[in-house]
């Protein structure tokens, strides 16, 4: 019986990191055509799914969990449209993302990490491709903040960077 490679995480974040080096010294990306479409696909969270992976540039290999986020609108102000989280995991190592149209017609896509001020899982920074995700490993400067970073509901009461 023939085994299927896995595509490992280190891999994936090296793919990231070599994209954000690039772009950095003026490379373009490689055209990865067409983005999928979410109304094509089995579900709305899968659709979601598919398009961070596109956007990421991940492998078919790569598995990614997809489910509706209890804490985030899909756009400002909705009140029972909920955002879509993508888990990318691998092991023990694991990130998220949440799926949300801050901007009407462009889904954009927010890496959960600790709040700085707080500790809690919040939208830290937009993460929209490859290389917005291999800066963000790295820990470069330049790295865009959220759109709900300031505004999502999972931030502690006491939390100073919250804006109200």
């Amino acid at each position: 019986m023939r085994e299927a490679t896995i595509t490992s995480m280190e891999a994936i974040e090296a793919a990231a990191r070599h994209a954000a080096l690039d772009r950095a010294v003026g490379l373009s990306a490689t055209d990865y055509g067409s983005e999928p479409s979410i109304p094509c696909a089995p579900s709305e969270h899968a659709g979601v799914g598919a398009v961070l992976r596109h956007r990421l540039h991940l492998p078919a290999d790569v598995r990614l969990g997809t489910y509706e986020d209890l804490n985030h609108p899909l756009f400002p102000g909705a009140q029972h449209f909920r955002a879509t989280r993508i888990q990318l995991s691998q092991g023990r190592r694991a990130y998220f993302f949440i799926g949300t149209y801050e901007t009407p017609g462009r889904l954009t896509f927010s890496l959960i990490a600790p709040c700085p001020d707080c500790g809690a899982p919040v939208p830290s920074v937009t993460i929209n491709s490859q290389a917005d995700f291999g800066d963000w490993l790295m820990g470069r400067e330049g790295t865009t903040e959220a759109p709900s970073f300031r505004t999502s509901p999972v931030h502690r009461r006491d939390c100073s960077l919250v804006s109200g």
